[in-house]
């Protein structure tokens, strides 16, 4: 069981039209959840409730001097690094295996003409 949402908590939207429209938007709850048979949600900035199924929970850090903003930063830094150099191994993954693939498809082309050729050559021979 899920832990409700409190004012003050951040959510981003999901799986709906809103999420869609606001695409990346962190929302402050603006009160705590309500309606228990169907909870929903105030959010700052946001007109009228929002249903809860359709928010997540994000943790955002808390940022209180130069020192945390700098260490933040050079923490999301590392990160982006790292998922970097995962999307290019992943890219040279990929190009291998379309290398690969395109020399499959070379090798079925010749087989193909070797096989319309004896094909041709077996239809001559019994023409004889």
């Amino acid at each position: 069981m899920r832990d409700k949402l409190k004012k003050g908590d951040m959510v981003v939207m999901h799986t709906c039209v809103e999420a869609v429209l606001s695409e990346g938007r962190v929302w402050k709850c603006a009160a705590d959840e309500f309606n228990p048979s169907s909870p929903a949600v105030f959010l700052e900035g946001f007109s009228g409730h929002f249903a809860v199924e359709f928010l997540q929970k994000v943790d955002v850090p808390v940022i209180e001097s130069e020192m945390d903003l700098y260490n933040e930063i050079q923490r999301l830094k590392q990160e982006l690094r790292v998922s970097n150099k995962k999307n290019e191994q992943f890219l040279n993954d990929w190009k291998k295996a379309e290398t690969q693939a395109n020399r499959a498809t070379e090798q079925l082309a010749d087989v193909t003409i070797e096989l319309k050729n004896l094909k041709r050559s077996l239809l001559m021979e019994a023409g004889k």
